[in-house]
């Protein structure tokens, strides 16, 4: 196995050097470089995918990412409460079963298998994407529902761009957000600063034995600082050097829950260091990547009313390339390596657990020359601490059988390798756990229409994805909690998207609906037979964002729903369903180098009493006002 692993790494070197070889030192493709990892490329042609537009982002610069992905309403967010732990899962996966890319790196934590996503500043990114399909093929273990892809470069506008927001809400948050962009003819930069002090005292209901009594949150302060550099270096006019960094310090309190039993003075602070160096060349046939990371991360949690207190750190180093060849007008093909080890260290392991990881992924693709027909067929083989082999791959599919629709299909395998925490943990770690593995397929159908000043656009997805070996923590000897691989899970449904806009000279309105139906069970129960939903998967849930621009007003209405959800596998107790509405008014002021905006929000405007998480009661209507002002000077062009 390991001779076949390491001659496929020869033969992918050799196919560098020949591709290279093959190519006119003159012969260029770009002006311009804008490349990127062809798995990104790829995924976000052949798999469903919600696109977070600018205007959304640009209203969550001084908000958390759980925000605004609650919003969206295209994935299942978990929350503890506003500006604590959160986590994410897409059509009934857990947060394991979901990949966070940063850049087309995993950020997922390897002792937990999973990321905080209230730790992923929106200001930092420019561009975010959730996938859904069978994405372990092309991102590896933890892709196994879809992946949420996070992307920040420096800009591209030559001249010096500095954007600045503050603001302040009902419930004594006080954010500011910095982003300084420079760039030339070769070198461009970008520096993003967050400062984030939040009392979070916002109110919600506490349960009594006859009724519900409001009460304000006392305990969930939290502090957060962030920076990211980006660099971008020009050594020709087809090569590329990029560095990015992203340093964060978090300090946060566990909100009080609704009930006296629950009540703990618990706080949790995370360290966060990530780094990132790439090389990317293009050719007139052949695009190459190659990036080198380091990432450090420490978390400490401490709760004095139990007398908890661990500390616990991770280091990787990764290094990951990949090459695409075009062989022709419509064929091509690509490939490369990923390699990632990792050392984690926590009092609940007897020692240093360390975990290696090397992979290699091909990717074969076809394309008609008229478009018609597309064909993508993508495998990758991982080997855990040289031991676990584990393969994987599938095939996606384009059918554009008009300009205004197109049919897409997509089959795969995924799995997810165990986490540190349930091999290693003690008491409890099992180390005769199995990779989590099965197979996910979905078809969809794309319609997109221009009526004159008019645009709509209708995506509708049927999915259906089968996990075997599906790990879960139970009671063991001892009463210790161990994983075990003991559920099978079935996750099947359907989900629309349609976009409507209208676009006149002074009036701009768009409505962007999503709706998710989503059955996510385990085998039979055997008692009685029965199909029983996964904890905290809502069967309905959807959102309606409405968006109109007049002249220099901006109004933002966004409605999501979110149905029942079960709290354990037997679907005894449930939390109800609930319904939001936050709205946004913004006015804009322009000069010659200046553009000021100024907003205000109204959160959770209905009033809304719900839980994301039992226990844990969520903020009633609140609100919010600031600023966001934008400085550009041009280059001169002489001068360059």
């Amino acid at each position: 196995m390991f001779k076949v692993k390491y001659s496929l790494v020869v033969s992918l070197v050799c196919f560098c050097c020949i591709a290279f070889s093959q190519q006119k030192k003159d012969t260029l493709l770009l002006n311009e470089i804008d490349i990127t990892d062809y798995r990104i490329n790829k995924s976000t042609d052949n798999f469903s995918q919600t696109k977070i537009d600018s205007t959304s982002q640009s209203a969550f610069l001084t908000s958390t990412m759980p925000q605004l992905l609650l919003q969206q309403n295209a994935c299942l967010l978990k929350s503890y409460g506003q500006g604590n732990i959160a986590s994410l899962g897409i059509r009934g996966s857990t947060a394991q079963e979901t990949a966070v890319l940063w850049n087309g790196m995993n950020i997922n934590n390897p002792m937990l298998g999973q990321a905080d996503i209230s730790l992923l500043p929106v200001g930092f990114f420019n561009t975010i994407s959730i996938q859904k399909g069978a994405l372990s093929g092309y991102w590896g273990s933890g892709a196994m529902a879809g992946v949420l892809n996070l992307q920040s470069t420096p800009q591209q506008t030559k001249g010096l761009t500095v954007l600045a927001s503050t603001s302040y809400s009902s419930m004594q948050n006080s954010t500011q957000w910095l982003s300084v962009n420079y760039a030339e003819s070769k070198l461009s930069s970008s520096t993003k600063l967050l400062s984030d002090i939040s009392q979070n005292k916002y109110q919600y209901y506490k349960n009594t034995d006859t009724s519900l009594i409001k009460q304000t949150q006392q305990h969930a302060q939290a502090k957060q600082f962030a920076l990211m550099q980006d660099f971008a270096y020009k050594l020709k006019a087809n090569q590329q050097l990029g560095l990015h960094l992203w340093v964060q310090d978090a300090d946060r309190n566990s909100p009080y829950t609704t009930s006296d039993l629950l009540q703990q003075n618990a706080n949790q602070k995370d360290w966060i260091f990530r780094s990132m160096f790439d090389w990317k060349v293009t050719k007139q046939k052949v695009i190459f990547n190659t990036k080198l990371a380091f990432f450090d991360e420490m978390l400490i949690y401490n709760d004095t009313t139990t007398a908890t207190y661990t500390n616990s750190n991770f280091k990787t180093f990764a290094l990951d390339a990949d090459v695409q060849y075009q062989v022709g007008k419509c064929f091509a093909l690509g490939g490369g390596t990923s390699n990632m080890f990792s050392v984690a260290n926590s009092p609940n392991y007897l020692m240093q657990k360390r975990m290696l990881k090397d992979a290699l992924f091909e990717n074969i693709s076809w394309n008609s020359n008229n478009n018609f027909f597309i064909a993508n067929i993508y495998a990758r083989q991982e080997v855990f601490n040289s031991i676990t082999f584990v393969p994987t791959g599938g095939f996606t599919t384009t059918l554009n059988i008009f300009k205004w629709l197109a049919w897409k299909t997509n089959m795969g395998t995924v799995y997810r390798y165990p986490t540190f925490n349930e091999l290693y943990w003690n008491p409890g770690g099992n180390l005769n756990l199995k990779p989590e593995q099965g197979h996910s397929e979905e078809t969809s159908l794309q319609v997109k229409q221009q009526i004159k000043k008019l645009s709509i656009a209708f995506t509708g997805t049927i999915f259906s994805r089968d996990i075997h070996n599906n790990i879960m923590w139970l009671p063991g000897s001892g009463g210790n909690w161990s994983p075990v691989n003991i559920l099978q899970v079935w996750s099947r449904g359907v989900e629309t998207n349609t976009e409507i806009t209208y676009k006149s000279n002074r009036l701009k309105t768009s409505l962007n609906v999503l709706t998710n139906y989503i059955q996510s069970t385990s085998l039979p129960a055997p008692d009685n037979g029965l199909y029983l939903q996964m904890p905290y998967v809502p069967m309905y849930s959807g959102s309606a964002i409405l968006f109109v621009e007049y002249r220099n007003w901006t109004l933002r209405g966004a409605y999501t729903y979110t149905g029942y959800r079960y709290l354990s596998t037997d679907n005894y107790s449930y939390l109800s369903p609930y319904t939001l509405l936050d709205i946004r008014i913004a006015r804009t002021f322009t000069s010659k180098n200046f553009i000021l905006n100024i907003f205000a929000e109204v959160n959770n405007a209905l009033n809304e009493y719900y839980q994301s998480i039992t226990q844990y009661g969520m903020p009633l209507r609140n609100y919010k006002a600031g600023l966001i002002i934008q400085y550009h000077k041009p280059i001169n062009n002489n001068r360059t």
